[in-house]
Parts: C-alpha cells; sequence; structure tokens
C-alpha cells in the first residue's frame, strides 16, 4: 500500500512529538510504502532525515508555498507515485480525484460551538480565526473517513454536521518513546533556572488565550497570601513575547515575578529530561480534544491540575485534580490541599498508573492506523 502521509500542517507544539513517534514506528511496518509532506526545518523533517526516510517532499514554511504545493504539485506527486490513500495526521485534509483520503481531527473548537473558543480576540482576529476554522471544517468533511482520538468529538461530527458514524475511528493517543540523545548546553543552561527546592508546576504550552496561562501570576499571589512562597510555574514561551512581558509585568506588581520561569519552547527529545525538574503538570485550558499534557503527566508520574470541563472529566476519571480555570483562589487551594494530603497524592498517582495502562503503546497505536487506512482503502 503506498500511503502519502500529509505532515505539512505540524510544525510546532505536541503534535511534533506525536507526528514524531509515528514516522518512527511506520517505518517498522514493510507492507507499507510510505511518502511524506512535511514543512521545511520542521522537527518532523530533521526526524525524517535522521531516519533517512526516502520519498520526503518538502514545503516551504508560507502561506503561498502551501497554495502553489497544494495546487500544482501535489496531483503531479500522486500520479507519478501510483499513491493509493492519502492520510493527513492532523489538520486540513488534503484531497485529490479518485484517491481516498483520511484524515485525523483534534480540532476540538469545532464540534462544540456553545464554547466561545476564541473569547479576547479582538473582533477582526476573531473573525479570521473563523474563517480558517470554517476551512478547516470543510476540508474535513470531505475525507472519506476521519480519525478523532477523543469519543466525544466522533459522535458530535454525526450529530452535528451528518457525517456517518461508519466512516469515524476512534483511535486513543499512545505513550511515547522519548529520546535518549543528548540535549544541547543551551538547553542544560536553562534547566538551571529551575530552582529545585520549589513545587513546580509545568505548563508545557505556547501563548494561546484557550490555555488560560494569564491566570499565573494571581494563583501565585493567592499562595503567597496563605504564606507560601516556595510553588512555582514553569511555563515553555519565550521571555521576549509580548504577552510574556506582560505576564511579568503583572507578577511583579504582585511581587511573585520570581515564582515564575519562562523557559521557552521544548523539542520533543527534551521533554524526559524537563519532567525530572518539575513536580506536577497544570492544564488549565478551556477546551482540548486531548492533550500530550495529559499523557505525559501519567506517564512521568506526576499529578495533573486541569480545568474542571466536560472534556477533562471524559478523559481523565479519577487521575487527575480539578480546578475551576477562572479562579484563582481555587486553583491556588487545589495545589495546597494536594501537598499537604499525602493519602490524596497516592490515590491520584494510582490512579493514574492504571489508566495509563488502558491507552495503547506507541506500536500498537500506529498499527491501528495502518490497519485503519487497509480497511478504508479496502472498503
Amino acid at each position: 500500500m503506498k500511503v502519502l502521509i500529509n505532515l505539512i500542517p505540524i510544525k510546532k507544539g505536541g503534535g511534533q512529538q506525536v507526528a514524531s513517534n509515528f514516522v518512527v514506528q511506520l517505518l517498522k511496518f514493510k507492507e507499507i510504502t510510505p511518502f511524506f509532506l512535511v514543512t521545511k526545518n520542521t522537527y518532523i523533517h530533521k526526524k525524517l532525515l535522521e531516519l533517512e526516510a526516502k520519498s520526503v517532499f518538502v514545503v516551504e514554511n508560507k502561506l503561498i508555498s502551501r497554495f502553489f504545493f497544494q495546487s500544482f504539485r501535489l496531483n503531479g506527486i500522486v500520479k507519478k507515485n501510483s499513491i493509493d490513500i492519502v492520510y493527513t495526521m492532523f489538520g486540513p485534509g488534503l484531497h485529490c480525484k479518485g484517491i481516498k483520503s483520511v484524515t485525523g481531527c483534534a480540532y476540538s473548537n469545532l464540534f462544540f460551538p456553545e464554547i466561545d473558543f476564541w473569547e479576547g480576540h479582538a473582533p477582526i482576529k476573531k473573525g479570521i480565526l473563523k474563517l480558517i476554522d470554517n476551512y478547516r471544517l470543510s476540508s474535513t468533511l470531505k475525507s472519506d473517513a476521519i480519525i478523532f482520538e477523543n469519543e466525544a468529538m466522533q459522535q458530535k461530527v454525526n450529530s452535528l454536521f451528518n457525517y456517518p458514524l461508519e466512516q469515524t475511528k476512534l483511535i486513543l493517543p499512545s505513550i511515547t518513546e522519548y529520546s535518549l540523545q543528548e540535549t544541547s548546553l543551551e538547553f542544560k543552561l536553562r534547566l538551571e533556572k529551575i530552582n529545585n527546592t520549589n513545587f513546580n508546576l509545568l505548563m508545557l504550552t505556547g501563548w494561546h488565550k484557550n490555555k488560560n496561562i494569564e491566570i499565573v501570576p494571581d494563583i501565585l499571589y493567592n499562595l503567597k497570601k496563605k504564606g507560601i512562597e516556595d510553588v512555582s510555574f514553569v511555563i515553555t514561551v519565550a521571555a521576549s513575547h509580548p504577552d510574556t512581558i506582560k505576564l511579568i509585568e503583572k507578577a511583579t506588581k504582585l511581587g511573585v515575578q520570581n515564582n515564575i520561569v519562562c523557559f521557552d519552547s521544548v523539542e520533543p527529545n527534551e521533554v524526559r529530561i524537563l519532567f525530572e525538574q518539575i513536580n506536577a503538570v497544570s492544564l488549565f485550558s478551556k477546551l482540548e480534544s486531548f492533550s500530550n499534557n495529559i499523557i505525559e503527566a501519567w506517564y512521568f508520574d506526576k499529578p495533573l491540575f486541569i480545568s474542571d470541563e466536560l472534556w477533562s472529566r471524559a478523559i481523565c476519571k479519577d487521575a487527575a485534580i480539578y480546578v475551576n480555570r477562572l479562579e484563582s483562589m481555587d486553583i491556588a487551594g487545589k495545589i495546597m490541599d494536594y501537598r499537604k494530603d499525602v493519602r490524596f497524592q497516592e490515590t491520584i498517582m494510582s490512579n493514574a498508573s492504571k489508566i495509563i495502562k488502558k491507552y495503547p503503546t506507541p506500536f500498537g497505536k500506529v498499527e491501528s492506523q495502518v490497519n485503519y487506512l487497509k480497511e478504508v482503502l479496502d472498503a
């Protein structure tokens, strides 16, 4: 089976780790002949070069380059290489006449229209983001089959858009085979910014209003008022980012700036080492399809403080500490309660160790994806 793997939309964030795991495992399947589409100089592009993967087609990281590629090069690649099926891991699907396409969908906001996902953005920006959403939805629904990692989204694609459930597949995320390769001196120097005597909560995310990073100074201030000054947040954002500058200005006014570490972005091969330096994971999102933060917290035996929402409870069950994402006092209280209750700590970690066993291995997940591509192709 000749499969065109579309990885072009995966340029940053947790998707890089997922894509890296996918290509490593996929190359073990001898019955598959993969052809890869990637954005130039991304982590996954470099990973494919490292793996000496064959048939890698590279697109410049520019909108006009992507448009040109899809309009003029894509069909030629499909015909020349006798592609059987196109698989877009995440992002807007690619569609070629006469060729079946399968799309992995993680755009949770498309399936929860009752939630104002883009709340807080200026009207013009919000309008542009909604236009992009419309394109993503249209492209996804054009697919011959859709893979979801969230059962609620799988059901809603049918109830909201009348997409046939029999053309969908639920494949849960997997744990990851974390790289043991040497990290850079620059990364090791950044690790030194983390005070290991503190209780460090990791926010492994970039700037996005959905992530609610802005609440961190208020959480720390509420802890400070209770006499607790040994809690820190390690946030993977650049210190030079305009929103980070605003965050630190607010934190400085509240006297908690020393309890925030702006760690900057993290490559997939650095994740394992960063987790060794932290004590807990925090995810205060309004909405997620899933999140690497969740499964990474469980995998590395770290407590997970997460928004108390329907999507999070559906995923995490009794293996997380739930907080009101908009109430800094509640979050601060939950952190204090967790730290002083040893029995609760043991219960949470025991529940996490049980739930992660229900998730597939890296190879098992990719095997499910490959089998589903075969199933769609043969249908």
